[in-house]
């Protein structure tokens, strides 16, 4: 993975369109910064979906991507315990990973 590259807000906003293109493209990483704090982190798509935890719930039909809940709902209980446990999976992959 490519090392992360830190920018701040008005360089991220300036320069979105290219930042898009190099995340989704090799995997770069931006972290954005406003007033010399880390505000947010830009990832590719992919790399979201390894940090979160949900691309073993995608798959694609007639080239799009879809959410299968069925198995999610099945293995809960129910489709809002369900939700919390992804959010909840999501954001201890992003703390585990800047920590």
């Amino acid at each position: 993975m490519a090392k992360e590259k830190v920018m701040t807000f008005v360089q991220a906003r300036s320069k979105l369109s290219e930042i898009v293109d190099r995340v989704a493209e090799s995997g770069d990483t931006y972290v954005v910064s406003k007033r010399r704090k880390p505000r947010a982190v830009i990832i590719g798509f992919d790399r979201y979906q390894e940090l979160s935890g949900t691309s073993k719930y995608l798959k694609n039909v007639g080239g799009k991507r879809i959410i299968n809940l069925e198995g999610i709902a099945t293995a809960v209980g129910d489709i809002d315990e369900a939700i919390r446990e992804l959010r909840k999976s999501r954001i201890e992959a992003v703390l585990k990973k800047f920590s």
